[in-house]
């Protein structure tokens, strides 16, 4: 690590960081950044700092949150769905269609904490810096989940239930440190 976000005010790296790098668990990085709401975790890595933080907090955050739960839902209805696999595939789509309707409508921006770091894979080769950009969003809870059960509001209250119990633990944390 070259420099990061506190480096000017001599500040150290929070704890929080640390966390979201190392735990994929979302009831430990709730803990650690001291926040009771459902959260997600981008990280954006590049070489300018203000293009990779202006496009993950304009552009890339809301749409990598609305493909991770859709992966979620995904991941549910495969492991959870019997048949053969054409059936599965079908309901997956299906299901994953109305992921959609889930808007993630009171979604924050929490914080975020960037990091320029110089690695070099071979001795031969010159060393490149990047920076590292990780922003935290979160939502209400049950905000959060009146939003699943409003798209799925035509499904069997169980397996509703299950779905946003399964999507209540999902945390997307793609550190790329």
């Amino acid at each position: 690590i070259i420099e990061h976000k506190g480096t000017v005010f001599g500040l150290a790296q929070p704890d929080w960081v640390s966390s979201v790098i190392g735990t994929p668990n979302q009831k430990t990085l709730s803990k650690a950044l001291g926040i009771e709401k459902h959260i997600w975790v981008v990280t954006k890595n590049g070489e300018n700092l203000d293009f990779i933080k202006t496009w993950a907090d304009q552009v890339d955050a809301r749409a990598e949150i609305s493909a991770s739960i859709n992966q979620g839902i995904s991941d549910f209805v495969g492991a959870t769905m019997q048949g053969d696999k054409a059936e599965i595939e079908e309901a997956i789509e299906r299901y994953s269609a109305r992921a959609s309707a889930i808007t993630v409508s009171g979604l924050t921006k929490e914080t975020d904490w960037w990091i320029l770091s110089r690695t070099k894979i071979n001795k031969n080769e010159k060393s490149e810096a990047k920076y590292t950009y990780i922003v935290v969003y979160s939502i209400d809870e049950e905000l959060y989940t009146n939003q699943i059960r409003k798209a799925f509001k035509d499904e069997d209250d169980k397996f509703v239930e299950q779905l946003i119990q399964h999507l209540m633990n999902y945390t997307m944390i793609e550190p790329r440190t």
